[in-house]
């Protein structure tokens, strides 16, 4: 694994999970390492931060960045301010109110990405 400062945890056994994270790598100019849990062990998992879990990691994407967690969409807020089409607008993301509906939608996606494959 590259020793960069985070670290975006998904599901690479997704279909449309890989297909984000390829296009996720590509926005932020590899200013983060991009791995699937399921390549990693639990052992690994801890090493990147300590609360990580397989069960954790299946559950929503994970984005360790400075010892911190942003899990689900916290982590999509996180990852906008280090895109640069899109950095410009990440301040939409913490306006009231649209913490839950990303939560939401996150939900929507993580219960459907399947048929989205």
């Amino acid at each position: 694994m590259q020793s960069q400062n985070a670290v975006l945890v998904y599901d690479g056994n997704c279909g449309f999970c890989t297909r984000l994270a390829k296009s996720i790598r590509e926005k932020t100019n590899d200013q983060i390492t991009i791995v699937s849990f399921h390549k990693l062990t639990d052992i690994e998992l801890q090493s990147i931060h300590k609360q990580l879990s397989r069960d954790l990691c299946a559950g929503e994407v994970q984005l360790i960045e400075s010892g911190i967690r942003f899990p689900g969409f916290f982590a999509v807020r996180q990852l906008s301010w280090k895109m640069d089409k899109y950095k410009y607008f990440s301040f939409l993301l913490y306006l009231p109110l649209v913490p839950f509906l990303g939560m939401g939608i996150m939900y929507l996606l993580k219960r459907y990405r399947i048929k989205l494959s």
